[in-house]
């Protein structure tokens, strides 16, 4: 997954334009021929600083007061990136929320209302399908979860943000790979991710690890971090660190919570997601028009499956569902080296006595190009409701609001908030910048509940410690193909 926040700085880099000399022809060849010294000092091009990115709005857009409305779920306090208190308080994201906000509305001159909504993943969907249907037009941008939204894709009740006016998509704060893996198909775009979308950066998935425990067990902390810097981070060595570091405390020969464990988990589900895909085995392809075809069945999954049960079910990994502590007091005890948590879990461990450590997922085997930092399925997507009566104008808002957020929102929360509060280390630091500028989603992980369940068939697997893989898609692939197909035909009005 390229870089969709910081990467595409170097693009933008000012160039030094450089003095050309030449030598002035000899008039008289008896001349003293001696040359004044002409060395030009080149200065490096100076790196444009994020505050210092212009977004490509006239400065001319006054909307005239007019109230633009934001749907906005109560879920994960996903309300707190984009409403923010009504006041600043003293808290450093919440006050960039409000600064922001207040500087784009006096910017455009019109008047933001966030409405929150008491949502959950399982009813998200059909609250906003039932306010756009009916043709209610109070809301002019949706903002909701990604396990919902594309299974309304089909209906076409967002606007194509291709045809919003001032959309800039070639700006840094757009999340384009991560928007690609969500199309249906190439032409369109419905659900949109930009650093408005702040929480995002709080959903990715983040291994943690005790330095402390892991010094004891292996040595220097850092000869990890270097691995993972050098891309040599495996499924394989985070395997054989916790094997290592078991160790059966209460003498029962019994691998259970009381342990020293290498991975604790209490609940599987969702911690299964950012191993299948942070790997790169491909689950679809494209066709022409760029709309998906399932490739579900295919060796590179099989042996996925396998793998990852090898894995789960190492001497060593807790897996015991509820049964035990949450993995964050757990890992706070001290007595476990690795859990798989999202990074806003980060700040429950603010207070633990021991050092801790980001890492990324690993890759599956060395074959594997980048690392894929999967980002949580109940990350909020924007998109614009056919119903809204402001779409003339939300494009500009949805960019000035990016833009805003990219110059000052991200810059709290992950270069104040996150990294310097919760982050112990500056390698730790750079561990989230990799972790950040790899994050991806996947399509059929997107659209899990559109394609009958195949993008957490492994997670059904690997809970129950099974390998069939083959007959469990059989089971429901062909509905599932017959779903995406009828989404396809009804996305094509055929």
């Amino acid at each position: 997954m390229k870089r969709w926040i910081s990467a595409i700085l170097a693009g933008l880099m000012l160039t030094s334009a450089l003095a050309a000399c030449s030598d002035a022809p000899a008039e008289d060849t008896a001349q003293d021929t001696s040359a004044a010294d002409t060395t030009t000092v080149v200065t490096e091009p100076r790196e444009t600083e994020r505050h210092e990115i212009k977004d490509s709005l006239p400065d001319n857009l006054n909307f005239g007061g007019k109230t633009w409305s934001i749907y906005v779920s109560t879920a994960n306090a996903y309300n707190a990136y984009v409403a923010g208190q009504e006041e600043k308080e003293g808290d450093i994201v919440n006050d960039a929320v409000w600064e922001r906000n207040l500087k784009v509305q006096e910017r455009l001159s019109f008047k933001m209302d966030p409405v929150a909504y008491a949502d959950t993943y399982k009813n998200n969907h059909t609250n906003v399908s039932a306010l756009i249907l009916s043709g209610d037009k109070t809301f002019d941008l949706i903002m909701g979860m990604q396990t919902s939204m594309p299974q309304l894709i089909p209906q076409r009740m967002f606007v194509n943000a291709y045809d919003l006016e001032h959309i800039d998509f070639d700006q840094p704060w757009w999340a384009n790979d991560f928007m690609n893996e969500l199309a249906l198909g190439s032409e369109y775009r419905y659900l949109m991710v930009s650093d408005f979308n702040t929480e995002v950066i709080s959903r990715i998935r983040v291994n943690f690890f005790n330095k402390a425990l892991y010094q004891n067990l292996y040595g220097d902390p850092n000869e990890l971090y270097q691995k993972v810097l050098d891309g040599k981070w495996l499924l394989d060595d985070m395997q054989e660190l916790i094997k290592g570091a078991y160790k059966d405390v209460n003498g029962d020969g019994i691998v259970d919570f009381n342990d020293q464990l290498g991975l604790y988990c209490n609940q599987m589900y969702a911690t299964t997601d950012a191993f299948v895909f942070g790997s790169d085995v491909e689950f679809y392809t494209r066709d022409k028009d760029g709309f998906v075809e399932l490739k579900m069945i295919n060796d590179d999954a099989i042996a996925l499956c396998e793998r990852l049960n090898s894995f789960w079910y190492e001497k060593g990994v807790n897996t015991q569902a509820n049964k035990g502590p949450s993995d964050l007091d757990k890992f706070k005890q001290g007595s476990v080296l690795f859990i798989t948590c999202q990074m806003a879990n980060s700040g429950s461990l603010r207070d633990m006595e021991e050092d801790f450590g980001f890492l990324p997922y690993p890759k599956f085997d060395a074959e594997q190009k980048e690392y894929r930092t999967l980002v949580h399925d109940t990350a909020q997507l924007s998109c614009v409701p056919v119903s809204s009566d402001s779409i003339d104008i939300s494009g500009a808002i949805l960019e000035a609001l990016s833009a805003e957020s990219y110059r000052t929102v991200t810059t709290a929360y992950y270069e104040s908030a996150l990294k310097l509060k919760y982050a112990r280390d500056d390698i730790s630091s750079q561990m989230i910048d990799l972790m950040r500028d790899t994050m991806t989603t996947n399509f059929v992980y997107a659209y899990n509940y559109a394609l009958n369940g195949l993008g957490l068939v492994y997670r059904t697997l690997l809970t129950k410690n099974s390998t069939d893989y083959v007959s469990t898609v059989q089971g429901l692939l062909a509905a599932g193909e017959t779903k995406l197909a009828e989404q396809i035909k009804a996305f094509k009005g055929e």
